[in-house]
Formats: C-alpha cells, structure tokens, sequence
C-alpha cells in the first residue's frame, strides 16, 4: 500500500508553516525584560502553562470561495479555505509582581507586530520533513490581529489576553 503525501495546500503543511512563522517572528526584534525566552504552547496544551507564555491554537477552517471548475491552477483543483488561529497571551499576578496588565499588553503588541503588515508567507512541506520543511511553492496570506475580549481565569493569579488571526490560502490538488 502507498504511503499518503501531502499536497501543497494541505491543512497540517498550512498549520506547521503557520506555526512555525509565527515562532520565528515573534522574538524577531527582541524580547522584553520581563521575559526570560518565548515560551510557545500548541494546540491545547495539556502540560501545566509556565510564566509569561504564549499558546496558538488552530480553530479550524472552512471553504471560503469556490474556483470554476475547482480549477485552481495550470493541472490543479483547489478551493479557497479561510481559516481562525488564536492565540492568547499569559502571565501570572504573583510573578509579575503586579505588572501583569502591563507585561500582557506588551505580549499582544508582540504578537500583533507579526501580523500588522498582513503577513504572507509560504507554505512549507511538513509530511516531507518536520526536522527542516521546505517551501512548496505557495503561500498563507494572515489578516490583522482582531483583539477579544476574556472571561476572567477561575485562578486569580492567571491573566490572558486573547488574540485572533484569519489566514486563507489555496487547498490544492493535482487535477490527475
């Protein structure tokens, strides 16, 4: 039996070029004092969260425009697919020592900063390698960070802000 390959638009390549832009951008120009390194959780995490922290979760997406014919390109099928990452800024009172409304502006600002321009970037390869995914030719363009409102934690030293990112890119096919 033939082993399954992805296909260039495939939502686990989308979601590991996703990821990975968004882990080497965020400390691209630095991080602040309060911050030791850029702790990035994914998807759910299960383990206990550390302070201050990030975590990206995929929420999924959806057929967002259809092409004529599904034709896509020159030999491939495709549709348009829109998809929603959030991703949420943490930090604790106590270990902020009462700065952890400022340190979790400063986490969103970060984050916004990746995507204020509208980020493009390509789609890599993760079925053909994880270890160092290549490019396959075609690209995720983000939107801007939308800002959401939070409930408060259960656990009064907890404090989140919570951001959202839309994504599209082309789900392709080969035609054959």
């Amino acid at each position: 039996m033939p082993t399954f390959t992805g296909y260039p638009g495939s939502e686990f390549n989308v979601i590991g070029s996703f990821n990975s832009f968004f882990q080497t951008q965020l400390t691209a120009k630095g991080i602040p004092t309060f911050m030791s390194s850029a702790v990035i959780n994914y998807d759910f995490p299960v383990k206990p969260l550390t302070f201050p922290s990030f975590s990206v979760t995929h929420l999924g997406s959806e057929q967002s425009q259809t092409f004529q014919g599904r034709g896509a390109d020159n030999g491939w099928r495709g549709d348009e697919k829109i998809g929603i990452a959030q991703i949420d800024c943490w930090d604790s009172y106590n270990r902020a020592s009462g700065n952890h409304v400022r340190n979790i502006r400063v986490m969103s600002d970060m984050v916004s900063r990746v995507y204020v321009t509208g980020a493009a970037f390509p789609i890599l390869d993760v079925y053909g390698s994880t270890a160092s995914p290549t490019g396959n030719g075609t690209i995720i363009r983000c939107e801007t960070v939308t800002r959401q409102p939070t409930t408060p934690d259960p656990n009064p030293d907890i404090i989140r802000s919570r951001l959202l990112i839309n994504y599209k890119w082309i789900e392709r096919a080969s035609a054959a």
